[in-house]
C-alpha cells in the first residue's frame, strides 16, 4: 500500500510474516552471530510494529508477541 506522501506500507499480516520469517532467519543463522543479532532485531521490530497496529486481530497479537519474546530471548543470548 502506498501512503499520500508515497511511502511504501505494510500491512499487518504482512508485517507479523516478516516477523516470523526474521525468527526462523536468526535461528538458522546459530553459526553468524551478527547475522543471527541483525534477524532478531528485524524480528522485534516487525513484531512490535504489529503490536502498536489498531487492525491486529487478536491471534495477530498473540503470534507477534511471541515473537518479540523469542527475538528478545535470541538479542540476550547470541
Amino acid at each position: 500500500m502506498t501512503t499520500p506522501n508515497g511511502e511504501t506500507t505494510m500491512n499487518t499480516a504482512a508485517t507479523l510474516e516478516e516477523a516470523r520469517s526474521d525468527i526462523h532467519a536468526a535461528t538458522a543463522a546459530i553459526d553468524d552471530p551478527h547475522r543471527r543479532r541483525q534477524y532478531a532485531l528485524s524480528a522485534r521490530d516487525n513484531a512490535v510494529t504489529v503490536l502498536l497496529a489498531d487492525d491486529a486481530t487478536p491471534d495477530e497479537l498473540r503470534h507477534a508477541e511471541g515473537y518479540a519474546a523469542d527475538a528478545e530471548a535470541i538479542i540476550a543470548n547470541p
